[in-house]
Order: structure tokens, then C-alpha cells, then sequence
């Protein structure tokens, strides 16, 4: 299992490119909102918060594509 620290770096090294598509984009928000998540786990007290906007952000980016994010 990764550490929050191997994933938080995975994340920023996955960050999406401006020619991604929401659903690429929509999908790495997804995979900050779980990296803040473990954070939020861990006791940082404002990832919960950044964590529910990603979700958001994700959900909104999908719904514009006209896709859905499988859970």
C-alpha cells in the first residue's frame, strides 16, 4: 500500500494536460478527492473539505461530457 506521500506525488505526476478530456479530467479530481480522503484519515483537517470539492468538481466536469464516473 502506497503512502500519502507516494500518492500524493503520483497525483501531481498524472495531472491531466490542457488537451485531456473531462472525463480524463473529471476521473484524476477523483483520484485527488481520494488522495485528500487519506489525508483527511490521517487527521488534516482541511482535506474532508478539499476532498468533497473535488468530488464536486469531478461530478461537474463529468456532467458537462455527458458522462457518468463509475464507482
Amino acid at each position: 500500500m502506497a503512502t500519502t506521500l507516494q500518492e500524493l506525488g503520483a497525483l501531481h505526476l498524472s495531472r491531466p494536460t490542457a488537451k485531456a478530456s473531462k472525463t480524463e479530467i473529471a476521473a484524476w479530481y477523483e483520484r485527488k478527492a481520494t488522495v485528500l480522503e487519506h489525508l483527511a484519515a490521517e487527521g488534516a483537517s482541511q482535506a474532508r473539505a478539499m476532498a468533497v470539492t473535488a468530488h464536486a468538481h469531478a461530478a461537474r466536469l463529468l456532467a458537462a461530457a455527458g458522462a457518468v464516473m463509475p464507482r
